[in-house]
């Protein structure tokens, strides 16, 4: 096999990190680095023949960097698998709903995703949606005539479902909620709590909390979420524990019957992972989910996931009474041998077959015309970026803003 650097999330806490483990299972030997740890310089010494990225921003900004540091160095470019788990455009739009600069997160987004999709030679979704998208993204850049029709190296690797622990056993009914994974853009918290507290209302219903915010991305919605349990009638019903280590989640879902998973309107839904949804089951909770993303619509056919309205789809307050009134219908988790049987069809290995052939044998496509100049450009940016945060960081900076803060405005 090739010499192989996958690039992706080796932290122990959150979900982003299981798409690098799944991706490492199928490529024995590769060299796994994690996006905050120096990829460029270690790239250089590693000298990869492939560079496979596993997961979105943090990953696919490192991986350009080691692409450009190689070249600079004057080494061969490597082939270039280029994972989209989950629309990055879609991800920024979201984004840029909730913060005071939406301009600057699209051009942050386009800057790195227009050189990352115009130079990778195969890539990977987590959804069919997600593979249209991509071929969109393709055309625009001018790639897609470049490619064979219906030889797109475009590949579905859905989320895998080997977690770090054993199944579960089914739950049976009960009151104690578990909330899985960041308050991400997506998340509908204000919905959730509402529904969560209508439910208290009404029934001894307790709610543990193993996830939170997302440093760097968005904390906005875990703000306002914890905001609302401290001043609600119902806080000491509720058990705030931000970020377990995967080795502990089992053991805090031991006293936990169900969990929720609410989706705001939009297309990150609809191109997006839900992993805490699969980790969910195979705790084997109960699970209630807004249908909006693939993976929670085929759970919902085969009778898995127990589907709640979204907020947009009703009147106001509509989606959280039927939230409330589903958490308190006192139904269990799904079939056992059902709910095995489907969790047992997605391992890792077997989803990451397309991944594991070409790493194998890499392909290399036709770059966009532009691959290029949008390197350069990225490039360009991010040490401007890094330039001005510098800048922003040194004293003589923070005491004349200081000064510009003592300065009466006229």
């Amino acid at each position: 096999m090739s010499r192989i650097l996958l690039v992706g999330d080796t932290h122990d806490a959150g979900f982003a990190p299981l798409r690098t483990r799944h991706f490492a299972a199928v490529l024995p030997g590769a060299a796994v680095l994690d996006w905050r740890e120096g990829v460029a310089e270690r790239a250089v010494d590693l000298r990869p023949e492939v560079v496979v990225t596993a997961g979105n921003h943090g990953p696919t900004r490192a991986a350009l960097a080691a692409l450009e540091a190689l070249s600079a160095a004057g080494l061969p470019s490597p082939a270039f698998w280029l994972d989209v788990a989950g629309d990055p455009f879609a991800e920024a739009q979201a984004r840029a709903a909730w913060d005071a600069d939406p301009a600057a997160i699209a051009a942050e987004s386009v800057s790195v995703w227009s050189a990352a999709l115009a130079r990778a030679d195969a890539f990977s979704t987590v959804c069919a949606p997600g593979r249209h998208a991509l071929i969109g993204a393709l055309g625009a850049l001018g790639r897609l005539p470049l490619l064979p029709p219906g030889r797109e190296p475009i590949h579905v690797l859905p989320c895998a479902t080997d977690f770090p622990d054993e199944p579960g056993p089914a739950r049976a009914p009960g009151l104690d909620v578990a909330l899985l994974g960041g308050f991400n853009t997506w998340l509908d918290d204000e919905t959730l709590l509402t529904g969560l507290l209508l439910a208290m209302d009404r029934a001894p219903v307790r709610v543990k909390v193993l996830g939170g915010p997302i440093p760097g991305h968005y904390t906005g919605g875990w703000e306002r979420f914890v905001a609302g349990v401290r001043t609600s009638p119902h806080a000491a019903r509720f058990q705030l524990s931000p970020w377990p280590p995967h080795a502990a989640l089992a053991g805090e879902l031991a006293s936990c019957h169900v969990t929720v998973c609410l989706d705001r309107p939009g297309p990150e839904a609809e191109l997006g992972a839900r992993t805490r949804v699969l980790y969910a089951l195979h705790r084997g909770l109960r699970v209630l989910a807004t249908p909006g993303s693939p993976i929670v619509r085929e759970l919902v056919e085969a009778g898995l996931v127990e589907a709640t309205p979204a907020a947009h789809s009703l009147p106001p307050g509509g989606a959280a009474h039927a939230l409330a009134a589903a958490l308190l219908n006192g139904s269990g988790a799904p079939p056992e041998e059902r709910r095995r049987a489907w969790l047992g069809e997605r391992s890792a290995t077997r989803l990451g077959e397309p991944l594991a052939a070409w790493a194998a044998h890499p392909v290399r496509t036709p770059h966009a015309a532009a691959a290029g100049a949008l390197a350069t450009a990225w490039l360009a940016r991010d040490r401007a970026l890094a330039e001005l945060a510098e800048v922003r960081r040194s004293p003589t900076y923070r005491a004349l803003n200081r000064i510009h803060r003592l300065v009466p405005k006229r």
